[in-house]
């Protein structure tokens, strides 16, 4: 899944097809697991993160809201100086992004007459523009699984 969607996003002339890169947020802050299932949402994001930052090659920034306290206390070192500024030029203010991605987890099992079970997963996840609130990219992913269960088990 996540490797479709990296596909899909790198062809979004909004996204990836900038002059200027967009800064984009892609962690589990609004990522909602409304399914059945117990799923690990930071793996999720972290492998779109990971692997949309090595694939956009500069074509989208990604901004670590997860770091803001440790990038606020070195910050905070250098102006005091505790540290000296580093090699890189000092900016007023950490990075602001210009979308963020949101999703939503669902699920919704079945029971058949001969015990066995269906559970159909939806996946969805939109890219928002963080200044208009408008929708610039949005993905579907669909998993379906069905099992054989044990009457001791249901």
């Amino acid at each position: 899944m996540t490797d479709e969607m990296m596909r899909d996003m790198l062809r979004n002339r909004m996204l990836a097809g900038r002059d200027v890169p967009p800064r984009v947020i892609i962690d589990n802050a609004y990522l909602d697991n409304e399914s059945s299932s117990v799923i690990n949402t930071n793996q999720l994001t972290d492998r779109l993160r990971i692997e949309l930052n090595r694939a956009a090659n500069g074509r989208m920034v990604f901004v670590s809201r997860e770091s803001a306290d440790m990038v606020q206390q070195e910050r905070d070192a250098k102006r005091d100086g505790v540290v000296d500024s580093g090699t890189i030029r000092e900016t007023a203010a950490q990075a602001g992004a210009d979308y963020r991605l949101r999703g939503r987890i669902t699920s919704s099992t079945r029971w058949t007459a001969t015990a066995r079970r269906s559970r159909y997963t939806q996946v969805t996840f939109e890219m928002v523009d963080l200044e208009l609130g408008t929708i610039v990219w949005s993905g579907l992913y669909e998993m379906r699984k069905a099992a054989q269960d044990n009457v001791l088990y249901r």
